[in-house]
């Protein structure tokens, strides 16, 4: 009988162990996939927060002196500090004009432009010429 109780304590004893690493090995997986879902939450955070900051960014204003053109415009508004423009759409370009534009007398009522502009400050005049026929009808 005494060697059958110290075999089932034994056996017992055995159990106990493999069960207790058994539940240590649970725990440490356990801790891994919590570990692992908190550092894919944060991944994910972080690159919502990126992508965040890059559709906000506004692209910077083009440095001056950049040339522009505004094709087959028609002048409906001039003065010495100002000048609007319209398109065929109606689609109206108000710019503030700087010394170099040209005196409002030269532009007439029903005269399809071309002009070649600067930025700055204020838009620099560069030139006009008539607009090509063809690009009236657009």
């Amino acid at each position: 009988m005494i060697g059958k109780s110290r075999i089932a304590l034994y056996v017992a004893a055995n159990q106990a162990h493999s069960r207790s690493r058994v539940v240590r090995a649970l725990s440490s997986q356990d801790t891994f996939s919590i570990m692992k879902k908190i550092a894919i939450v944060a991944v994910l955070i972080l690159f919502i927060l990126l992508l965040t900051k890059i559709a906000q960014q506004v692209p910077p204003e083009p440095p001056p002196g950049m040339a522009f053109s505004l094709k087959a415009q028609q002048v409906v508004q001039c003065s010495s500090e100002d000048i609007t423009l319209v398109d065929k759409h109606q689609k109206a370009t108000h710019l503030e004009k700087d010394d170099s534009w040209p005196e409002c007398s030269v532009f007439q009522k029903d005269d399809v432009l071309d002009f070649y502009l600067s930025r700055g400050a204020k838009t620099k005049y560069l030139s006009r010429e008539k607009t090509e026929w063809w690009r009236k009808a657009m």
